[in-house]
């Protein structure tokens, strides 16, 4: 599996089979058909769009020739893994991630654990982080409908009178890189937080710090991150990041990287800010 040729097919791809997909779900339905509403808890929502996402992903990963993996347990990264073999180290990591708006807010996701798997292989992650080349985020962003009847039960006949707990979604897929902020999704959590942003469109064609400073620049950053609890803060910014990094030698990561482009690139972005 050669996934470089597959990146901009792959998010093109999905788009398109997203386009007829509906998202009014209603609840859950009982042996009796009976539908028991979902009323607006972000944790349950979150797994309908799951539901959504997953039999288009196994339908792409049909089409390149791969296998869609759930991990074991669910605390685990990613949601999906796209393989070809297990013992594959050219993996794709997929994660989907939901969040609701409210008006004057922007956007914002938390993408995932800056304090496991980026720093020991294999802490937290359904396969070594090392053996995936690409990590997509696939995000929904959706209003809450507060007039959604909570924990209501339903004749299955009387289903048009259910309102869904969420109107207006919207989605996108994006490598995680370049959605990533360099600041955490929170303030007592090690969860990375993408770049707050009002428009969509902005994480649909990936315009967060990183997106030019590339995958290895992320991982640097990302990794010697001070963790929640930490008394040493090297950085806790970009910029800082720059001046901190200047002084170091032979960092490391999981993987094998070039530092002097790393050097290039850091130079570069340093003229512009």
């Amino acid at each position: 599996m050669d996934i470089h040729k597959i990146n901009d097919r792959f998010i093109l791809d999905f788009y398109e089979e997203m386009k007829n997909q509906t998202f009014a779900a209603l609840g859950i339905l009982d042996s009796h058909s009976m539908i028991h509403t979902l009323g607006t808890d972000s944790k349950i929502i979150g797994r309908i769009f799951e539901m959504f996402t997953q039999p288009i992903l196994e339908k792409l990963a049909q089409k390149y020739n791969l296998y869609l993996k759930v991990p074991e347990k669910q605390t685990l990264y990613p949601d999906f893994t796209l393989l070809d073999t297990e013992d594959s180290t050219s993996k794709i990591a997929i994660d989907v991630k939901t969040t609701y708006i409210t008006p004057n807010h922007p956007i914002k996701f938390t993408l995932g654990s800056y304090g496991s798997y980026m720093r020991n292989n294999t802490k937290n992650i359904a396969y070594p982080y090392t053996d995936y080349k690409k990590h997509y985020v696939i995000g929904f962003i959706y209003k809450r409908n507060d007039a959604a009847q909570e924990s209501k039960i339903y004749p299955y006949h009387m289903r048009n009178s259910i309102m869904p707990p969420y109107e207006d979604v919207c989605y996108f897929i994006q490598e995680k890189y370049k959605i990533a902020g360099d600041k955490p999704g929170s303030g007592n959590t090690e969860n990375i937080g993408s770049f707050p942003t009002h428009n969509i469109q902005d994480l649909i064609e990936g315009k967060g710090p990183f997106a030019d400073l590339g995958q290895d620049i992320f991982d640097l950053y990302w990794k010697y991150y001070p963790k929640y609890r930490a008394t040493d803060i090297p950085y806790k910014s970009l910029p800082e990041f720059l001046r901190w990094y200047s002084q170091q030698k032979n960092l490391t990561l999981l993987h094998p990287y070039d530092a002097n482009k790393v050097k290039e690139k850091l130079a570069a972005y340093n003229q512009h800010i």
